[in-house]
This record gives C-alpha cells, sequence and structure tokens, in this order.
C-alpha cells in the first residue's frame, strides 16, 4: 500500500501491513508504529509513559539483572578500547550504568526528556543530566563514548537523531548502541516483551547499520545477543493475552489488607524470577546459536566516526 507519510529511515512511502497493527516498508524493511506521524509524539510518550507517576522498579532482583546488563555494556566498551574520559549516556533510566561506569573511571553524564527521571538520576547520584533534546548538547565539548541503550527504538525521527548523537562524538569517540531486533525468533509471538506501545521504530541489523552509516558514522561493530528471559518472557505473555509490561504479571491489585499483598508479591516474584532463571539456563544452547545467526532478541552496534572505520 502507499501511505501518505514516508518512512522515517529511507524516505520511502510504500509499506506493507505487517502485523499487530505494525506497517513494514517496502523499501528498507524498517518496522514502524503508526504513531511515529503524530506531532510531538516522543513528548507525548515521554509524560504518558515515563512522567511523574513512573515508577522504577526496585526489587533485589531487578537490580540484579541491571547489574548484569551494566557490565555487558561496560566489557563491550572495554574491548573495543574506549577512553576512560567523557561519557554521555542517553536515556538514562535509574541512572545505574552511569554510575557504574563512573566506578570505572569514566567521568560521567546522561540526557533525557523526563524530568522526573532527570531529577531522581541527580538527587540519587549527583550525576549532572541535561532534561531536554540531544541537540541542545550541541557546541558542548565532545564525548569520548556515548551509550544509548533501548532509545533509537522510541524515537520519532532516527536519523536527525543518530546525526546529532554523531555530532557530539570525539574524532576517535564511539557510540554504543542497543536496540530491541524485530527480527528475532521470539519476536513472532504476539507477546514478545519489546512489543510495547511507546516503541515507535523497530529495527533488526540490517535497518540499523542503514540508520547508523547514513549518518556519518562507520560500523565497527554488529551482531545479536539473546536475553536469558527472553523465550520464558515472550511464551508467558502470549500464553496469558498480555502485551503491556510483564511486571504486571508479578504486580497483584491493590486490597484492603496492604501487607499481605506486598507478601503475596514477593512471593510471586521470587517464583517467577526463579522460573525465568531456570528457563534462561536450559534454553542456552539455543540462545547462543540464535544470537550467533544474527536472530537474537536484541541488536548491538559499536559504531565511530567515518575516518575510524574498522573490520566488523
Amino acid at each position: 500500500m502507499t501511505h501518505t507519510h514516508r518512512c522515517p529511515l529511507c524516505g520511502g512511502c510504500r509499506f506493507q501491513e505487517w502485523r499487530l497493527g505494525l506497517n513494514k516498508c517496502i523499501s528498507c524493511g524498517l518496522v514502524v508504529s503508526p504513531m511515529i506521524w503524530q506531532s510531538q509524539i516522543n513528548e507525548q510518550m515521554e509524560d504518558t509513559w515515563f512522567g511523574e507517576d513512573y515508577e522504577p522498579e526496585k526489587s533485589y532482583w531487578v537490580q540484579r539483572f541491571e547489574s548484569w546488563n551494566n557490565r555487558r555494556t561496560l566489557v563491550r566498551l572495554e574491548t573495543s578500547s574506549a577512553k576512560k574520559s567523557r561519557l554521555l549516556e542517553v536515556g538514562v533510566g535509574t541512572g545505574s550504568f552511569l554510575r557504574a561506569a563512573q566506578q570505572q573511571g569514566f567521568d560521567v553524564s546522561g540526557c533525557d526528556l523526563s524530568a522526573t527521571l532527570c531529577q531522581r538520576v541527580e538527587n540519587k547520584y549527583g550525576i549532572n543530566i541535561h532534561c531536554g533534546p540531544l541537540s541542545e548538547l550541541r557546541g558542548e565539548e565532545p564525548f569520548d563514548v556515548v551509550v544509548m541503550n533501548h532509545v533509537l527504538e522510541h524515537v520519532q525521527q532516527p536519523v536527525a537523531f543518530m546525526r546529532d548523537v554523531a555530532s557530539l562524538l570525539s574524532a576517535d569517540g564511539m557510540v554504543h548502541i542497543a536496540v530491541p531486533n524485530i527480527a528475532c525468533w521470539e519476536a513472532r509471538l504476539p507477546g514478545w516483551t519489546s512489543f510495547e506501545p511507546y516503541h515507535l521504530s523497530y529495527f533488526d541489523p540490517e535497518t540499523l547499520r542503514r540508520a547508523v552509516e547514513t549518518t556519518g558514522l562507520a560500523v565497527a561493530q554488529i551482531g545479536t545477543h539473546d536475553s536469558f528471559s527472553g523465550w520464558f518472557l515472550a511464551a508467558l505473555r502470549t500464553a496469558v493475552g498480555i502485551n503491556k509490561d510483564h511486571e504486571a504479571l508479578v504486580r497483584p491489585k491493590p486490597t484492603d489488607n496492604a501487607r499481605a499483598s506486598r507478601e503475596r508479591t514477593v512471593i510471586v516474584e521470587h517464583a517467577y524470577r526463579l522460573a525465568m532463571l531456570c528457563s534462561g539456563g536450559i534454553t542456552w544452547p539455543l540462545r547462543t546459536w540464535q544470537a550467533r545467526i544474527g536472530v537474537g532478541d536484541e541488536v548491538v552496534c559499536i559504531a565511530r566516526p567515518s575516518s575510524h572505520r574498522t573490520a566488523n
């Protein structure tokens, strides 16, 4: 079908209907939500999903999972010979990655659209966070490392956004990008955890490469990773018909007995997380193979200014 709007990656206007109300660009293969063409959608999504009512989960399990993910990102930076100098994280979340990077010797700062998240991270860790569009950082001292994990899929104009990222890098800097992989096998299930109403674009390795290289950066490394919880959550959410935040599975409705409710929540979460870990161990051979052939549930890319192109 011919669309009145254009693809945010290649500019094409011919799309085919995909699944779950999504559209796929016939020219480049980018999968997009129709909401990507709504005016000011980034600001609306930020306010709706990550505004004052947003409470980042603080359970022991979530803290451990964040710690593992942070460690994996830092290992990638180290193996890519990242300079331990100025690091910018775009999309700060709970701030745990910035804190971990700071402890590893980086001079860290962050950027996020959510005033709530910015304030929380600044108050908790004392780290400087710019609250506003990335483009407002132009003209400042360049960054040696930019980290943007699970950010690009939220962006209305990914090419323009990546140009802003490229403009902030030092001549020998690097950017670490991670996005959900629409080409992963879990995405064949409607309960895949990355089918979220606030995700505007869905990339695979080729469309992410195009988004990066279109903006004058050179891909140094690109590949996929498959999370230990991916199959468990996709299968469970599909079975129970859930297409939203999987934490709803372990968060009971409020009751008059708040203490009993909290106790049940803790018990259910422990059982839920242990089942998740067991599933991750059982599926390890499958997940390893998936990642190697490019269909893991996350695409990870390291890119540098084109003058520092390296072999993939």
